[in-house]
């Protein structure tokens, strides 16, 4: 109804026991609640119900009573959404707002220059670590808005937290201070060695999304101490270390620390980012499956440091790292290895790092020169394995320069993958031409190594010549100076007319090392042979 009069201005002061009906769009003040109230007019008139309203003031109600929440749906006043069993169910809006925490509501700023450390640790410990630390309900999400928050010191995560920001470089945890930017405690602010004590909950069921955790100084970007099921999601994990410096033991990107009773496990990383730092990935301490899925690694003097510190005895480094893998994930400047598991120096037999594998990662041709650029003499295995049980499973190495000794002399390509260890690659076809003899070189080509470093090499192949088809297995067995070889093969009818052998070539004084290459001999036809073909190398 329009207003079309207003005649003379209506107020009423009082007791809040003596607060009447009051007129339409009269006003009344309740001296002593400090509220302000306004008539809701007749029903007769079109107000919904006889009554007062009260005015939202500095006086009213807390939120919590003062206003309601009712859903509507994405449609607004027109869904027909119906929330409750007969009617809608409503809500105040305290418990609405309160569904969404924010380091904000702690009083942290994110404003690049004010030190949130305090602020933030408060929010962590209110949350998951005091009085109601074991009701379900207080396990909310901690929510970073965009922002640059600076901390001085290391923030200590509890159990069944959950960090989320609103993207990678957007919500930045940054620390100036000398230590890590993420360690962990119990549910009882218990650190370091005290996690567990007094049947504290260790860490567990952690969660970290959609942040930048970032480290200005030489050290840790997370510390990963006696927990279990730690997730990573789109978390960028970057340090200030700078492609060509030297190794730093202190600046590691993801580090685990483990005792004898709290052995670390579960470790999950999707689609991260670990930058930036001496060590992207140092393991030494005992761990179990641990996985780097659709991540990034680049810039660091090491990829992923496996077993460098295991001694087998130590409590925490009694079996090393077992069951970790890095999946369809991408490695680049880095100076050594991109994986390197350690010898496992003083261990017994059967310790030491297991399981490590590398499968359908893209490796590329700036890692292991030290950052000399391609084809630097300095090169060194792309992947390194010094003990067993590791693999290395249809991964793409894109250096295959040859090394450069000098101006004039080529060297061998360091190996793709040397050690202890399994080499799986993809199937990859090449021409054999027609009529060839003596024996001509595949670009089928397997860097030894130096010395008496044996290899044992498998290829599954198919030939095809027309209607002509021929399956099998060439079997290489290098070790010092000699190659031996066999070829184990069926053919549909008339034979295919190919006889391949293998020789060792290029064996360099400077270096040492030596190549294996496949040759080719084929009989006249009316084509050439297209063989397909996938190689095993055990390393």
């Amino acid at each position: 109804m329009a207003v079309v009069q207003i005649s003379r201005i209506q107020h009423r002061r009082g007791l809040a026991t003596d607060l009447p009906q009051l007129a339409a769009g009269e006003l009344g003040w309740v001296v002593d609640d400090q509220k302000l109230y306004i008539g809701n007019g007749k029903v007769s008139d079109g107000a919904p119900a006889v009554g007062n309203t009260e005015i939202l003031t500095s006086g009213s109600s807390s939120v919590s009573t003062a206003l309601s929440y009712v859903y509507k749906g994405y449609l607004g006043a027109s869904t027909t959404v119906v929330t409750g069993a007969s009617g809608n169910f409503t809500r105040t809006l305290q418990t609405k707002i309160d569904d969404f925490v924010s380091v904000k509501d702690f009083g942290a700023l994110g404003d690049g220059s004010t030190n949130d450390v305090t602020a933030i640790q408060r929010a962590l410990d209110e949350l998951y670590c005091d009085t109601d630390k074991d009701d379900e309900r207080a396990r909310r999400v901690l929510f970073f808005p965009a922002g640059d928050y600076r901390i001085n010191a290391s923030l200590k995560v509890p159990p069944f937290a959950t960090l989320r920001g609103e993207g990678m470089n957007k919500t930045v945890i940054m620390n100036s201070g000398n230590n890590a930017v993420i360690t962990f405690q119990d549910d009882e602010k218990n650190i370091d060695s005290n996690i567990g004590n007094s049947s504290a909950t260790i860490p567990q069921n952690i969660t970290f999304e959609d942040l930048t955790i970032y480290n200005s100084v030489a050290y840790a970007g997370v510390e990963i101490e006696q927990a279990t099921n730690i997730k990573f999601h789109r978390v960028e994990i970057k340090g200030s270390y700078a492609a060509g410096g030297s190794d730093a033991v202190n600046s590691k990107g993801v580090t685990t620390l483990s005792t004898s009773t709290n052995t670390c496990n579960k470790i999950y990383f999707e689609s991260c980012v670990l930058t930036k730092f001496a060590r992207l990935v140092d393991m030494s301490q005992d761990v179990l499956n641990v996985r780097f899925t659709n991540c990034d690694f680049n810039t660091g003097y090491y990829g992923a440091l496996i077993g460098a510190e295991m001694d087998g005895s130590t409590a925490g480094l009694s079996n090393g790292p077992r069951d970790v893998q890095f999946n369809s994930s991408s490695w680049s400047t880095i100076g050594q290895q991109a994986i390197l598991v350690a010898p496992t120096a003083g261990a017994d037999a059967g310790t030491g790092p297991r399981n490590i594998i590398s499968s359908a990662n893209w490796y590329a041709q700036t890692v292991a020169n030290n950052f000399e650029g391609v084809g630097s003499i300095r090169e060194v295995p792309v992947i390194q394995y010094n003990n067993d049980e590791c693999a290395s499973h249809l991964d793409f190495f894109e250096r295959t320069e040859l090394r450069r000794a000098d101006g004039s002399t080529e060297l061998n390509m360091a190996p793709e993958v040397q050690g202890i260890g399994r080499l799986t690659n993809s199937v990859k076809q090449v021409t054999l031409a027609n009529n060839t003899g003596p024996a001509a070189t595949t670009t089928i080509e397997f860097p030894v190594g130096s010395g008496t470093l044996g290899k044992s090499i498998v290829l599954n192949y198919k030939m095809e010549r027309g209607a002509l088809l021929r399956t099998g297995q060439f079997c290489i067995s290098v070790n010092a100076s000699t190659v031996a070889y066999h070829d184990d093969f069926i053919e549909n009818s008339t034979t295919v007319g190919v006889t391949l052998s293998a020789v060792i070539d290029r064996e360099d004084s400077t270096a040492t090392d030596k190549s294996v290459i496949v040759k080719f001999t084929t009989t006249n036809s009316t084509s050439d042979v297209t063989m397909d073909v996938e190689s095993t190398q055990l390393v």
